[in-house]
């Protein structure tokens, strides 16, 4: 007489085995390389740039985003006086006032903490893109940019470049550019050349 099925050893032992490989294979899948975790990072202080941005346009007030490398963090405040003066302080309710979405804090006040492994830097890149200088993790004066009630960079026509690197590889670089219109763009270092960050 043939024999049809399994016995239930046979499937406890076959479930068994499929754990053990799920159990190494699973934490391995999960787990970002290096450039994806540098390049979300990146894609994401653009996109924080233009909520700010939009922040300081719909308010009709200055907003600020300042960058703290000692921290590994950025924040932004909203110009909060009577008389819409510009004049920012480096408050709390400057931050919440901004309503940038907190991720941590840097400075002692809500702001966002770039990802484990990611920090400020250019890492290898020589140049930066668009012809930018490479010299510093941020390039913009004051390592802060400013946006006027209009959504323009403060002072007019001013604008540089943020620049994120993985710290177990100095290879993988973005960047993210700040043109004096107000326009943003993340950029990856691909060896040795700037390209979209799509």
């Amino acid at each position: 007489m043939s024999r049809r099925g399994f016995s239930l050893i046979e499937m406890v032992v076959v479930l068994v085995l499929l754990g053990v490989v799920a159990g190494f294979a699973i934490p391995r899948a999960l787990k970002k390389s290096p450039r994806s975790q540098v390049d979300t990072a990146a894609r994401a202080l653009a996109r924080d740039l233009e909520l700010v941005r939009m922040r300081a346009i719909a308010a009709k007030r200055i907003v600020r985003m300042t960058f703290v490398q000692a921290e590994n963090g950025y924040t932004a405040f909203l110009d909060v006086s009577e008389d819409r003066s510009g004049v920012i302080t480096g408050s709390r309710e400057e931050v919440t006032a901004s309503r940038l979405l907190s991720r941590g804090k840097v400075n002692g006040v809500p702001g966002v903490e770039l990802p484990n492994g990611v920090v400020f830097g250019a890492g290898a890149a020589t140049s930066g893109p668009e012809g930018l200088p490479a010299d510093g993790a941020v390039t913009l004066e004051g390592d802060r940019v400013e946006f006027d009630a209009g959504g323009m960079v403060r002072p007019a026509g001013t604008g540089g470049a943020i620049y994120l690197v993985h710290e177990g590889d100095p290879k993988v670089v973005a960047a993210v550019t700040v043109s004096g219109a107000g326009a943003f763009r993340a950029w990856q270092y691909v060896e040795g050349e700037w390209v979209d960050a799509k």
